[in-house]
């Protein structure tokens, strides 16, 4: 009889659910894990950080609608997890965390990196567990799969002790789970669909935001189905951009409050539509008039206590619930109300443009972002990082198509570094797609060594740095209300040259008429790339 290992056993099991990607760095307490990988052909892409690993795990479900896994070895390897998987909770992205531990007989002894991560990691996951049988290994991976999946996703925990992931068992002593088991997704009762249905048919001035519910209900055909028959003006945010093009007819403006195309709209709109998105610090409540009614869906009971009542609220998947939605409302006219809102957000457009195409030197933010738009069609995926890099992407850059807008205000927490993890991540699960990172020059540095990862596993994007030479948006805010700043400053550093010296493709940007050739060199490279930018330290996004 064959005998399997704890941690061939555990990569069975993701396998078996479609895992096909490992984010990590290798220990001594999760080593039986690779091997296991490795043999079930698993790709491992061993980062130079594990919360990197962790939001590239991330960036995976964000761009696939699919479930990946990152791993990291007991102790520091498990706390520097924590961060990406903080950042999948806030976000409710669906993520596979796997932590080391050390040998039963070990704990409390002061054994190498023994500590108590469970309580730790619990209050940030839906689920945490420690396996402390071998043969149980494939019983808990296969139900934090599921946990990570259904219902509203996110992250989950699994660790074993290096005493159990060692241990070879003869394959008949251990039960496996079956390969999916997938539960079907929760449809809206029907009288709360009904009053919807009326709301909307009733509605002169409705508009649709769509979020991450969407997404991850990969609901994006039917989501269009909607917004077509009952002729609905639509936003997009967090993981649902994209989910419809932004070139479609009825898409307005991206759906956060720091965009001045979506505070007017909801100040004269008198229904709003939310599907699977909350209110958070990019969508206010106060900015909905309290005179406009709600309609809200959400697959979470609990997410209807988030900022206003609803005078309907279903409760259910998205996909499902949009389905009775299109399959009840009247065929709408609202082309007035789209053209009206249209043109306000054109109005924005063109009131920008000097701006947009500025010849100041240093190079105005603007006109970067307007020539970076330039390279962005419907084969490319953009990740935008956070500070003033995320106002100025998301006013700027469009999202093409379902999976490619990757921004860290998919998530409340506000995450910098996340930009470049992404952005592997999407550049592995589409490698036919064009990938282009945006990041600070601030955030770069907290991630800026995975460009070797990129180099070393030959993963060609394009990253632009954005390089003001400080902490811009905590910068200028505290210079206007203290009139200096503290630890708000770093050096001009030659980012380019350091990719350069990893092996990847560098380009030094100071004119505006040089960025889009340099962009256009970087991408050409085929190589990892660098395109670092030196812009006007002076200039925010508090347009």
């Amino acid at each position: 009889m064959a005998k399997t290992s704890g941690g061939r056993l555990a990569a069975q099991v993701m396998k078996r659910h479609g895992i096909d990607h490992l984010f990590g760095i290798v220990g001594g307490h999760v080593y039986p894990i690779f091997e296991g990988c490795a043999a079930e052909g698993i790709r491992v892409i061993d980062v130079r950080h594990e919360e990197s690993g962790a939001h590239m795990a991330e960036g995976w479900a964000l761009t696939t609608g699919r479930l990946a896994a990152c791993i990291g070895t007991a102790g520091p390897g498990f706390t520097n997890m924590l961060t990406g998987i903080a950042n999948s909770y806030a976000a409710s992205s669906p993520l596979l965390a796997i932590g080391g531990r050390v040998s039963v007989n070990e704990f409390d002894t002061g054994a190498l990196q023994d500590f108590n991560q469970i309580d730790i990691v619990k209050p940030m996951t839906k689920f945490a567990r420690s396996v402390f049988e071998t043969r149980r290994i494939p019983e808990y991976m296969d139900m934090a799969i599921h946990k990570a999946k259904h219902g509203r996703p996110g992250p989950v925990y699994v660790e074993t002790p290096m005493s159990q992931l060692y241990t070879e068992l003869e394959d008949s002593d251990v039960p496996m789970p079956g390969s999916q088991g997938a539960a079907s997704p929760p449809a809206g009762n029907p009288e709360d669909i009904e009053r919807a249905v009326e709301l909307i048919d009733r509605a002169e001035k409705p508009i649709v935001i769509a979020g991450g519910g969407v997404w991850w209900a990969q609901a994006q055909g039917v989501l269009q189905e909607f917004i077509e028959k009952a002729d609905l003006p639509f936003f997009t945010r967090t993981a649902g951009r994209g989910c419809i093009p932004d070139d479609h007819s009825h898409f307005i403006a991206p759906g956060l409050a720091l965009h001045p195309a979506t505070k007017g709209a909801l100040a004269q709109a008198d229904l709003i539509i939310l599907l699977g998105t909350r209110f958070g610090f990019t969508f206010e409540s106060e900015h909905v008039p309290p005179t406009t009614k709600i309609v809200r869906v959400d697959i979470e009971p609990s997410a209807f206590s988030n900022g206003r009542e609803a005078e309907a609220g279903i409760v259910g998947d998205a996909g499902v619930v949009l389905r009775q939605l299109t399959d009840g409302v009247e065929k709408g006219s609202r082309q007035e109300w789209i053209s009206q809102l249209k043109a306000s957000a054109n109005m924005i457009k063109q009131a920008l443009d000097p701006l947009l195409n500025s010849d100041q030197k240093p190079i105005h933010p603007l006109r970067l972002f307007n020539e970076i738009s330039k390279f962005v069609d419907a084969d490319t995926i953009v990740s935008v990082g956070g500070g003033d890099v995320c106002v100025w992407g998301n006013l700027v850059l469009p999202a093409t198509g379902p999976g490619q807008f990757l921004s860290i205000v998919s998530s409340i927490y506000g995450c910098l570094g996340v930009a470049l993890p992404y952005g592997i991540a999407a550049k592995l699960a589409h490698p036919e797609k064009k990938v282009i990172v945006t990041t600070g020059d601030g955030s770069f540095g907290l991630t800026c060594m995975e460009m070797e990862t990129a180099i070393r596993h030959d993963i060609p994007i394009v990253t632009i740095v954005g390089n003001d030479q400080g902490w811009g948006m905590i910068k200028r805010d505290f210079m206007k209300l203290k009139g200096e700043t503290v630890a708000c400053d770093l050096s001009p550093t030659r980012y380019d040259q350091i990719v350069e010296g990893m092996g990847g493709h560098g380009e030094f940007v100071e004119k505006p008429e040089d960025l889009g050739p340099a962009i256009q060199r970087a991408i050409d490279s085929g190589r990892p790339a660098c395109v670092n930018v030196m812009i006007d330290p002076e200039i925010g996004p508090g347009l």
